[in-house]
């Protein structure tokens, strides 16, 4: 495993996301951990809404049972989304960030991230919250998720804490982050800046992108609509036929999975990025070992993309 630095918290290049352990028995989930932390992944992915709060109940009813767990984890979570819209006031942040730390079982939250920018937010709002929560020791570190460069930047200019992450939903199949950088000056629609930068303004500014949807596929059918899923299984593994092949073909050249080569080209990237992987499934998390350690030349990393359909100039 390699690892990052985020506000000075030693944190795991790939990020056990838990969005979807809700309905798994306790000892599934423990074992999920104690597999993660014997890969060297020490950092965990939460949010308030995960399984209405049953996500983060379920790792404080684990902390709780193993204390010596805890000093192992950097616990990350987020809030900002209530029931259709969203919420970035000062009572809503410190109460969901107590609430957090309620449920984990810790006097400590590592990470916090606002879940989705609200156009309604008003920063003066935000940095309130970021006072009060950093000054009683409630929270370390603080960041964004599907935030734009724009709205970084401008969250920024008002809070005292530098904003140390940007979560972003990016994988070899869906990566309009990467998209608009590498067809600039080009008349295609891949060319359309829709996050004003932000790649260019996170690695500028020093702000850790963490990726997930890591294996996933997200695009518009035939008749519109929106289908999203893993592009490793099922009808999405057929519709990206040769990014499949290309990634199994550099799995048996590394002599690894092609999950982990799935990882790897966001992990290889300059950017110093996060991946998060969010499986329930040991099998499946374990097929990522190896992700840190795969050193894919810049040739292979555009062959990757160019094989999920992407243009290149």
């Amino acid at each position: 495993m390699r690892y990052t630095d985020i506000g000075g918290i030693k944190c795991s290049r790939l990020v056990l996301g838990c969005m979807r352990i809700a309905d798994k028995p306790t000892d599934h989930v423990r074992r999920l951990i104690e597999l993660a932390l014997d890969m060297g992944i020490n950092m965990f992915d939460h949010a308030d809404i995960y399984g209405g709060g049953t996500c983060e109940r379920i790792y404080g009813d684990i902390i709780k049972s193993s204390p010596a767990l805890r000093e192992r984890m950097v616990l990350q979570t987020k809030c900002g989304i209530r029931g259709g819209w969203y919420d970035l006031g000062y009572e809503h942040i410190v109460k969901s960030a107590e609430d957090s730390l309620a449920r984990l079982g810790t006097d400590r939250l590592d990470i916090l991230l606002l879940h989705r920018p609200d156009t309604l937010m008003r920063p003066e709002e935000i940095a309130r919250a970021f006072d009060a929560l950093e000054k009683s020791g409630k929270v370390r570190v603080f960041g964004v998720s599907n935030f734009s460069a724009g709205q970084v930047d401008y969250l920024q200019s008002f809070v005292n804490q530098k904003l140390y992450v940007d979560q972003l939903q990016m994988s070899a199949a869906y990566c309009p982050v990467i998209d608009s950088g590498i067809n600039v000056n080009t008349p295609t629609s891949a060319a359309c800046d829709r996050d004003g930068g932000v790649l260019e303004y996170c690695r500028k500014h020093r702000v850790t992108i963490q990726t997930y949807g890591t294996v996933q596929c997200l695009f518009a059918d035939d008749s519109g609509c929106v289908r999203s899923g893993a592009f490793m299984s099922g009808d999405f593994k057929k519709k990206y036929f040769s990014l499949n092949f290309m990634l199994e073909g550099l799995a048996r050249k590394y002599s690894v999975t092609p999950e982990a080569v799935a990882a790897a080209w966001i992990l290889v990237h300059p950017a110093d990025m996060q991946a998060v992987i969010g499986t329930t499934d040991e099998k499946h998390l374990e097929a990522f070992r190896a992700a840190c350690e795969v050193p894919l030349t810049n040739y292979e990393w555009y062959k990757i993309y160019e094989s999920a359909g992407h243009s290149i100039p």
